[in-house]
């Protein structure tokens, strides 16, 4: 084998794989050698691969020092070996540039977030932390029924501290619109839970089932029915029930043990006010002018969508348009006499057509769809709603020209909306399947 000086075995040890290079015997074989020698040759310059370098380099020098600058002379590259640099150069360019914009973009995003999104203390009070006594909850809520907590006793006119029980409440978010009266049917989903108990003993929720009942006839417990006379749509709240409104005194062994109070977690999803119903079923269609009062005509066509609401939550679509067609037949014979009274019938009449328009379309009825969102559109000409339901009536009659004349009007008001958007793909898919369609039903008639 060739002997190798101490330099020749650095280079080696640098340009050659070892485990490659060594024979059995860990001795570097005749091929390792004779690439050794090959780079050395030349014109008393090192070179590495395609690329020369200005002044030679001393190994030893090299190793010893902390550092030196390797300088290229330019003359002898090869310029497809420039071509690549310059490329790849322009690469990491282009990818350094990507990753700044994107950091950019990304610091963007979390200031916008920073500045919409509440903060999480802001959500701590909806979450439900029952692992304290009631005694320490009750300080933070307000006691809105007070009882002698025994027999459920109301007491009036007294402070909290001498009232040993009723019903504290706290809201958790608001709702809208007025509380129910008496006689109303309310929809509510609940969670009860005992003292120092996360896990509730009573739940709509898990029966995936609101709970319905009319209010003042203690259909349910006396607690529930007061604690929801005290709501509003849509709000949600915790009220802590003492034991006299709730199983009294003997509880129901052994799933209710003695003398429990309660937390409830109420959500009021609506309520209907039964007795405006009542009293418009005892009319005559020709006898619906006599009720001259604008504000009862209003709170008779909006306790018809709420019945129209309800029926449509529970899937029934048919006795849902019944009600919602009772409601426009009924306002649309109310009498406005100023611009406050104009305004608030446009608008629940707006509803009612919006409302008619999306269960027609939920069954398929898509001539009564168009005819309820026109009537929409000339109450507010840019309703969204409206124009997306117009939109996919018509695509599914195959008026395709008409649905997308309605999409583009929806999409220049709102061209971030999700739901306009999907649509948009639905209405080119259907588009290009027609054409694919047609164009096999012209080949077969030129081809028999």
């Amino acid at each position: 084998m060739t002997q190798l000086t101490k330099s020749n075995e650095q280079v080696l040890n640098e340009l050659l794989n070892d485990d490659a290079d060594v024979d059995e015997y860990g001795e570097w074989t005749e091929q390792a050698a004779a690439r050794v020698t090959t780079k050395q040759q030349g014109d008393g310059e090192e070179e590495y691969g395609h690329v020369k370098l200005r002044k030679p380099i001393d190994l030893e020098t090299l190793c010893a020092s902390k550092g030196q600058i390797l300088e290229l002379d330019q003359n002898e590259l090869d310029p497809a070996e420039l071509a690549r640099a310059a490329t790849q150069m322009a690469m990491d360019d282009v990818k350094e540039n990507q990753q700044q914009q994107q950091h950019m973009t990304d610091q963007f995003i979390n200031n916008e977030l920073k500045s919409t999104i509440p903060s999480k203390d802001l959500f701590s009070h909806r979450l439900i932390d029952n692992t304290q006594d009631f005694d320490d909850q009750l300080g933070g809520m307000q006691h809105i029924i007070k009882t002698n907590g025994t027999d459920g006793t109301p007491l009036d006119n007294v402070p909290s501290s001498e009232a040993a029980g009723g019903i504290w409440k706290q809201i958790i978010y608001a709702g809208v619109g007025e509380t129910p009266s008496l006689g109303s049917t309310v929809r509510v989903h609940y969670n009860a839970y005992f003292e120092l108990n996360d896990e509730p003993y009573d739940s709509t929720y898990i029966r995936r089932r609101p709970c319905e009942f009319q209010l003042g006839k203690f259909n349910v417990l006396p607690g529930l029915d007061l604690a929801v006379r005290t709501m509003q749509r849509r709000e949600r709240a915790k009220f802590i029930i003492s034991s006299d409104l709730l199983y009294g005194e003997h509880g129901c062994p052994p799933r209710i043990p003695p003398k429990s109070w309660s937390v409830f977690i109420i959500e009021l999803i609506s309520w209907i006010d039964c007795t405006l119903v009542e009293k418009l079923n005892q009319l005559k269609t020709k006898d619906d002018e006599l009720i001259e009062d604008f504000d009862e005509r209003m709170r008779i066509a909006q306790t018809l969508r709420d019945m129209g609401n309800d029926e449509y939550a529970k899937h029934n679509l048919e006795r849902a348009i019944r009600y919602y067609a009772k409601g426009k037949q009924f306002l649309l014979k109310t009498k406005t006499s100023d611009e406050n009274q104009i305004k608030q019938y446009k608008d629940l009449l707006l509803k009612l057509y919006l409302n008619s328009a999306q269960c027609y379309l939920k069954i398929r009825n898509y001539e009564r769809t168009l005819k309820n969102c026109n009537e929409a559109l000339q109450l507010e000409p840019k309703n969204i709603k409206a124009l997306f339901r117009m939109s996919i009536a018509y695509r599914s009659l195959q008026q395709f020209d008409q649905a997308r004349m309605h999409l583009n009007i929806a999409i220049n008001i709102e061209p971030y909306n999700a739901e306009i958007i999907d649509e948009a793909q639905r209405l080119d898919r259907a588009m290009e399947q027609q054409k694919k369609t047609e164009q096999k039903l012209y080949y077969r008639m030129f081809n028999n």
